[in-house]
């Protein structure tokens, strides 16, 4: 990751203000006495640089992490990295996986990385499920999925369930309920069901008794309820539930934890207890007894929110009434919270029939045929019926707009930088690159299209690159390359003749906050000269080794196995 993070920020440097300027090129700088050691206050002891990483060249791939390095010879068209980044260590191509560089024969039809559990990755194909290189015959794959929780809000990647079972990982959670499992919010490690709590796949115990779940405030055994591992004394263990994450209630009281702060006993009547209802998710907690509304344990008043028709989102802290939909604010000068009313065109009282929300994100809430977008403040209004469903889809580039007066749909590429019908904007101004072709080229902030490549930053937008040949230019593991030569944070490396990435190493970490040494990256490259080794920081810095390998140059080549061209 630190790799990843590193090389974006060294591409996002630009100083040219728009599409119409160009941007000017450097080249390296040549220096013989650069160092061929990676001893520069690097952290962590890898060897090699320290998330997992498979470099594609034109007739083998490098696979690398912390500690080791392995040549892979794969079916180089159909290969393909899996997963963020290549975050996990995975790849396919048409004959198999590939798990940390090493190589699993598999009919790849329905590939899927289910979680990691330390070093143990879980996948699994349409027909086999597998713990690393292993098959696990005993398991269906078709069967086999996540446990998610009743909500369907969020899944777990360490407990995972087939028709029969919950499983930890690959075992069986032997008494485990499927019909009643559920997780525990916010903590991957935990699951109940009508039985017991589990943790790590195995029954969770106090005092040598087994816990009962009642909600993540409160836990039981037969004769106790607990809170954070300790003894509550005065509720009624026999008859505590769990009414949701922050609510329970006995024969006598109902409980709450507000911002993890204790259990505190709510002003409500046993009489009510038929009329409670609970909303709690996100951020914010709310319950009411047909009466009064309480925000945690925190009665509000009358005339703040209807009572009767008050309603959430689910996975938002948005909320509404009849009378609008609102978000919590805080009133620095009246030092109060306070509820600040989106401001729809409203004319019919509002309720679950005639509102929506982006799907899985607080982008836009949708009243009627209206959309606000709470953090840019803009109300989008008369909007069709495409135009809701397009953008309610959260993973969607599709985005609303104001262009010339009316609501549009824009394709979001980066940030400011987005597509409107037949052209490309920065912000509001109409650049030069061609919307049919214009496509992100690779994984940094570099775009292309049929006549130009680009550069994109927040702050200046496009820029053209006219020193990079278009035609030619490709993504080469996050470099940028022509017919002519390698290119990094507006620099000409190295030719890109039988241009082959052998290996890179962690250089410079920043240490504390005072810091402000440039970080940096060492490559081992191969072209058609020979052998490279180049320094990746502020400035780029590269040192010829030769047109043969010369393994006694330095520590870090001696047992360095370099592949045939």
């Amino acid at each position: 990751m630190k790799k990843i993070i590193f090389h974006i920020l060294l591409l996002l440097l630009v100083t040219s203000c728009n599409s119409q300027g160009e941007h000017s090129v450097k080249n390296a700088t040549q220096d013989d006495s650069l160092t061929l050691l990676t001893t520069e206050g690097i952290n962590g002891g890898c060897f090699f640089l320290e998330q997992p990483i498979y470099y594609i060249n034109e007739n083998y791939v490098v696979y690398q992490d912390c500690k080791i390095r392995k040549i892979v010879y794969a079916d180089i068209s159909t290969f393909r990295r899996i997963g963020f980044i290549n975050e996990e260590g995975l790849a396919l191509d048409k004959n198999g996986v590939y798990i940390n560089g090493n190589f699993v024969a598999a009919d790849t039809a329905g590939f899927s990385f289910l979680g990691r559990n330390g070093k143990d990755i879980l996948w699994k194909t349409n027909t086999t499920v597998y713990r690393n290189t292993t098959v696990l015959p005993e398991i269906i794959a078709s069967e086999f999925t996540y446990l998610w929780d009743k909500s369907k809000d969020f899944r777990s990647a360490i407990y995972f369930k087939d028709n029969q079972s919950i499983y930890y990982f690959d075992k069986i959670v032997e008494g485990a309920d499927l019909a009643t499992a559920d997780l525990v919010y916010n903590d991957s490690r935990l699951f109940y069901d009508k039985n017991y709590m589990y943790r790590d796949g195995k029954i969770e115990t106090f005092e040598g008794k087994p816990l009962f779940y009642v909600n993540n405030t409160l836990q039981k055994t037969a004769t106790k309820v607990l809170y954070q591992g300790k003894v509550v004394p005065n509720i009624d263990v026999k008859t505590v539930i769990g009414l949701s994450r922050n609510y329970a209630r006995d024969k006598n009281n109902v409980y709450c934890n507000p911002f993890g702060s204790g259990i505190e006993i709510l002003p409500i009547d046993k009489a009510d207890f038929k009329n409670i209802k609970v909303w709690d998710h996100t951020n914010s907690a709310y319950i009411s007894d047909g009466k009064n509304l309480f925000y945690y344990n925190t009665i509000l008043p009358k005339n703040e929110l209807d009572v009767s028709s008050f309603g959430t989102f689910g996975f938002t802290d948005f909320c509404y009434d009849k009378n609008g939909v609102y978000t919590r604010k805080y009133d620095d000068k009246l030092e109060k919270v306070f509820y600040e009313k989106f401001p729809f065109k409203y004319s019919d009282p509002v309720s679950s029939k005639n509102l929506q929300i982006t799907e899985g994100s607080n982008l836009y809430v949708y009243y009627k045929n209206q959309a606000y977008q709470e953090d840019t403040k803009t109300l989008f209004e008369n909007l069709t019926t495409d135009q809701i469903e397009l953008t309610k889809k959260r993973l969607n580039a599709f985005r609303l707009t104001k262009h010339n007066g009316n609501t549009v749909l824009k394709t979001t590429f980066e940030g400011n930088l987005h597509k409107i019908d037949d052209a490309v904007y920065y912000g509001d101004k109409k650049t030069s690159a061609d919307a049919a072709t214009f496509r992100r080229l690779g994984f940094d902030n570099y775009f292309i299209d049929k006549r130009s490549v680009f550069k994109y930053s927040r702050e200046k937008g496009l820029e053209v690159l006219n020193y990079i040949v278009a035609k030619t230019a490709r993504d080469f593991n996050s470099f940028v390359v022509d017919k002519n030569y390698l290119y990094s944070n507006d620099t000409r490396v190295i030719k890109s003749d039988n241009l082959q990435i052998l290996a890179s190493f962690p250089g410079y970490r920043l240490g504390c906050g005072l810091d402000t040494a440039p970080s940096s990256n060492f490559y081992l490259f191969r072209n058609v000269e020979g052998f490279w080794w180049v320094k990746m920081s502020d400035v780029i810095t590269v040192r010829f080794l030769g047109k043969n390998f010369d393994t006694s140059l330095s520590p870090l080549f001696e047992n360095l196995e370099i592949p045939e061209k």
